[in-house]
């Protein structure tokens, strides 16, 4: 049994950020994960989605970089995107030795209606929150993002 009654046990929670950053992906994932269901998308595809969507024509490496993916992942949905004439896959003009992967004019449309959603999501996320405020709040993701990779 326990000695600590279940306020400190709550309270451990609630002052452990990780717990709640991880609770906050949860429910800011919860209506996404329902949406890409309903158009036979998995969070891994939408990641390479939204990652060609802010500027294709980029290789495997900085998709797996930029998606925060495993490359066997992302390979296997790579194939399964192209043959369903989501992206495509070209070779570098300027050195064959890269492959680049591009969103077809599916794949743009694909993320446009799901972006829709994502936008909801985040306008609903920070309600309320003066433009100062929001400023301060990227800052901050990013500057825990950049502890965790130093």
């Amino acid at each position: 049994m326990s000695t600590h009654p279940k306020s400190a046990r709550r309270a451990a929670f609630h002052n452990f950020l990780p717990h709640q950053i991880a609770r906050l992906a949860y429910q800011l994932n919860g209506d996404l994960v329902e949406k890409l269901r309903r158009e036979g998308i998995n969070v891994t595809r939408w990641r390479i989605l939204a990652v060609l969507a802010m500027g294709d024509g980029i290789t495997i490496n900085e998709i797996v970089e930029r998606a925060m993916m495993q490359q066997s992942a992302l390979s296997r949905a790579l194939t399964n995107m192209e043959k369903e004439k989501y992206i495509r896959r070209a070779l570098r003009r300027d050195d064959a030795r890269y492959v680049e992967v591009f969103l077809t004019d599916k794949g743009r449309s694909l993320f446009n209606s799901l972006n829709v959603v994502v936008r909801r999501r985040q306008k609903r996320l920070l309600k309320g929150f003066s433009r100062k405020e929001i400023a301060a709040a990227f800052a901050l993701v990013r500057r825990l993002s950049r502890n965790m990779t130093a």
